[in-house]
């Protein structure tokens, strides 16, 4: 089985493709797997160091910082960086349809994320099976796209949320999730983030680039917060030099309850963990990690519309009295402090968050989508063989 799978550029399209492979490996452990990834992106980093073979394209992504369409043909900022990018996405889909002939898989998987378009686009232009997977309650541009050429589209939401797909496409699937994020420990944790779990433990992420919003919020709210809690705190590249720097400056007795990195890969899963209280982006690989692993969780989307997937994500849960969110434009640190304090003064309400969260994971996820990619690429490869030995 000859398989190429694609997703990039941030830490939420990388994981769950990561998890699929896992999975595809299990079930088939001489298929041969090629990643097609962006050459921006952090799966240029990641991926080969796992030992997954690996492809880089250019891809570009279109920018849509206005709700007016044509706003954002006309802005010149947006628009001199779409015209850049533009170009990155018809090299990047030539070089993918080369990568795409030489290697003739019997089925492609993409993620989602603007370096999965020109991989898709050039796969189905060259005649092969495609599955996709969205991971949010509102459809990506690069999926909105795909989906129409998909032979199967795998969710995240129940199939009446994607309603602009032909219902016979969909799969209901869930997010897949890493099983190594799922083995974390405690003790690990303790000694490698030097913090000593006397006081409650909360993690904060702010996603693979980085949130400033949360990372100010948090840094305002430091000498609040280290009285009564440890902070592990990922900040993204953006502002971690700034975080570190800063943190010296604490006086001793706070200083050693805070621990703050740039990113975290390999030791997630302990950061996790010890984690008594996550606070997050509405990033829906997170969500669905925070899920698997029963976790209360803060939710902070990133603000916009409500188009935002983010915002959706979060309001959908929010509903189901499965995490608390709060909006960015409307938080302070007194706020923050306020609502972290009022959940550690409420345990019942932290289990509950966490056991309702805990209820919208799919444990099998991973593996369905994997089952599904090999269904699909046997079936055409069979076809092939067919129209091979009749011609």
């Amino acid at each position: 089985m000859r398989i190429i799978v694609s997703g990039g550029g941030t830490g939420g399209h990388i994981s769950p493709v990561l998890a699929v492979i896992e999975e595809l490996n299990k079930i088939d452990d001489s298929a041969n797997i090629l990643y097609i990834g962006s050459k921006e992106g952090l799966e240029k980093r990641i991926v080969p160091q796992l030992g997954i073979r690996f492809k880089a394209i250019k891809s570009g992504k279109f920018r849509r910082y206005y709700k007016n369409l044509f706003l954002n043909i006309i802005n010149p900022f947006t628009l001199f960086k779409n015209i850049k990018d533009a170009f990155r996405f018809v090299s990047g889909y030539f070089e993918a349809r080369l990568i795409i002939r030489e290697f003739d898989p019997d089925v492609v998987f993409c993620k989602g994320g603007y370096v999965t378009l020109p991989v898709g686009l050039a796969a189905h232009h060259l005649g092969y099976p495609i599955v996709i997977h969205e991971s949010d309650s509102i459809m990506g541009l690069s999926n909105k796209i795909l989906a129409k050429y998909a032979d199967m589209v795998c969710v995240a939401y129940e199939k009446e949320r994607y309603p602009m797909i032909e219902n016979e496409k969909l799969m209901y699937t869930g997010n897949p999730v890493r099983t190594d994020v799922l083995g974390g420990s405690r003790l690990s944790a303790l000694e490698k983030f030097g913090l000593d779990g006397k006081l409650p433990i909360i993690l904060i992420i702010g996603g693979s680039q980085g949130s400033s919003a949360i990372n100010n919020l948090i840094f305002e709210s430091l000498k609040d917060l280290l009285k009564k809690y440890q902070l592990l705190h990922i900040s993204g590249e953006i502002d971690y030099d700034w975080l570190k720097f800063q943190s010296k400056k604490l006086p001793a007795e706070l200083a050693k309850n805070y621990s703050v990195y740039n990113f975290l890969s390999k030791d997630l899963e302990d950061a996790y963990s010890f984690a008594d209280l996550v606070i997050s982006r509405a990033s829906n690989n997170v969500i669905a990690e925070l899920a698997a692993l029963k976790k209360p969780a803060i939710l902070i989307p990133l603000p916009g519309s409500a188009n935002n997937h983010q915002l959706s994500n979060a309001k959908i849960l929010s509903r189901n009295g499965a995490v608390l969110v709060m909006l960015q434009e409307h938080l302070t640190v007194k706020k923050l402090v306020r609502q972290i304090d009022l959940l550690f003064e409420n345990p019942e309400e932290m289990k509950s968050l966490a056991s309702k969260l805990n209820s919208t994971f799919v444990p099998d996820s991973a593996k369905i989508i994997a089952e599904n990619i090999i269904i699909l690429g046997k079936d055409f490869s069979k076809e092939k063989k067919e129209y091979d030995q009749n011609n």
